[in-house]
């Protein structure tokens, strides 16, 4: 069948299909509702919801894809499919197309591309896989009855038309239009195949539709987002916007027990996912609502949920710090530091000890509390200059971190869980300024979100800066 298509390159296109839509419909696609697709990650491939990156045109969020280091095929790929269009013919397609944004790989031919499967004689089975690839849809490759899309870039969002741009037939590294293969319009392939109709088939990996990374044309290391992806039918489009759900119960607070208020006021947000939300505390005065009071005497967990309009529900943490600087037999007075030493005092005579320099609990508490301040401020002035990130993020099993140091000095990074206890520590070490990157797997580590800090100490001073990512099951 493939050979009746060399005549393909001399044909006029006998359709000519408008990509004007009539109206829209946009579904949100987030990884507690896939919305009919379907994750198909091989190997040690992932795939995943992020925020993100830079400014999606859809959106804050998008599908991320990643392709980790050692691929032999059939090795490692991962594909996202949709079968709710086979049955669909393709002269009815008005509109299709995909946002990508390249974070990282090997050779700048890697981007992600989109197979479709066709049935050409109405059997029910997929006879061709179709193969839209961004790399081919420049000058180097197009010709007249195509539009110039440019070359792939990096760390930059890029919109592909794959209803008027080139496309070959898959199978194999053969058939691609650097080693000769036929690259033809829709419009082109369906003046050869005027009742070519996309096409489910379970020999074929079932879903007709798929969006794809990685496999035997697939260099290493690659690292990717799609979103805004668009299909039209007979003038009547459908969008999908990638959405990555979260909740943000915010960052850890301090209060003082024993003097004042020991309450505070925790404020809840989402991000991705349908709206309306519901916000659901563990505890405080208000639990239903977005933000809630809470007035802990000890040092408590309070756990956000969110639940968005398509019942995807999501969760995080927030602790709460208790400072208890009550003192007496009673516990009814007041720790304070008095000139380098720990006094008990009456409640009534707090305020001339604070306005004469006092501080509120023990002095050990006070000399930290000095420090950090100290520390702090180092931080704030650094931390734009040291670097850290990982990708994939989220992942299912490995992620590289990557950070960037502006001095020589010892370098310490430390892994945490969300109640702020260590878990491991990756990196304790001399290093030079300059750029490195360390390879984390999960190991037995569970599913959720995880913290992980870089601490750099150089003669002087010491900077830090943190990061979170999020380890998912498939």
């Amino acid at each position: 069948m493939k050979k009746s298509l060399t005549r393909i390159n001399g044909v006029i296109a006998m359709f000519l299909v408008s990509t004007i839509a009539l109206s829209q419909n946009i579904i949100t696609v987030t990884d507690c509702n896939l919305n009919g697709w379907v994750k198909q990650p091989v190997g040690n491939s992932t795939l995943g919801f992020v925020n993100g990156p830079a400014e999606p045109f859809l959106g804050k969020g998008s599908l991320k894809f990643y392709v980790p280091p050692g691929i032999v095929w059939p090795g490692d790929f991962v594909r996202f499919r949709n079968g709710q269009y086979s049955g669909t013919k393709l002269s009815s397609l008005t509109e299709l197309s995909y946002d990508t944004y390249v974070e990282a790989r090997d050779t700048i031919a890697d981007i992600h591309f989109m197979v479709v499967l066709v049935d050409i004689n109405g059997d029910g089975t997929a006879e061709h896989n179709l193969v839209f690839d961004p790399r081919y849809q420049n000058m180097s490759f197009i010709r007249s009855t195509m539009p110039n899309q440019g070359i792939t870039s990096e760390h930059v969002w890029q919109k592909w038309n794959a209803l008027q741009g080139g496309w070959f037939f898959g199978g194999d590294a053969s058939t691609d239009p650097d080693h000769g293969g036929t690259f033809f319009t829709l419009a082109e392939y369906m003046s050869i195949y005027p009742n070519a109709t996309i096409r489910n088939d379970a020999a074929k990996g079932g879903p007709a539709i798929r969006l794809s990374a990685g496999g035997v044309v697939f260099k290493p290391n690659f690292y990717g987002s799609m979103d805004n992806f668009k299909i039209g039918i007979n003038g009547i489009t459908t969008t999908y916007d990638f959405e990555f759900t979260t909740a943000d119960a915010g960052t850890d607070k301090k209060v003082i027990y024993g003097f004042g208020s020991n309450c505070i006021t925790l404020n809840g947000t989402a991000a991705g996912g349908v709206g309306p939300y519901t916000y659901v505390w563990s505890g405080g005065e208000t639990p239903n609502n977005i933000t809630t009071v809470v007035c802990p005497t000890v040092t408590t967990t309070y756990t956000l949920t969110v639940t968005d309009k398509n019942g995807c529900i999501r969760t995080d943490d927030v602790t709460v710090v208790v400072n208890d600087i009550r003192c007496g037999n009673k516990m009814d007075k007041v720790k304070l530091c008095h000139n380098g030493e720990e006094i008990c005092v009456a409640k009534e005579s707090v305020p001339a000890h604070l306005q004469h320099g006092d501080k509120l609990g023990s002095c050990d508490e006070a000399l930290t509390g000095s420090r950090t301040k100290m520390s702090t401020q180092n931080e704030i002035t650094e931390q734009i200059q040291l670097k850290l990130y990982n990708y994939p993020n989220p992942f299912t099993n490995t992620t590289r971190i990557v950070y960037e140091l502006p001095y020589d000095g010892r370098v310490s990074i430390k892994l945490y869980d969300l109640a702020g206890k260590e878990i491991t520590e990756f990196v304790n070490a001399n290093r030079k300024k300059g750029q490195y990157s360390i390879d984390f797997s999960r190991g037995k580590l569970s599913g959720g979100i995880y913290y992980y800090k870089l601490t750099l100490l150089t003669h002087d001073r010491s900077f830090s800066k943190t990061e979170k990512f999020l380890v998912v099951t498939q």
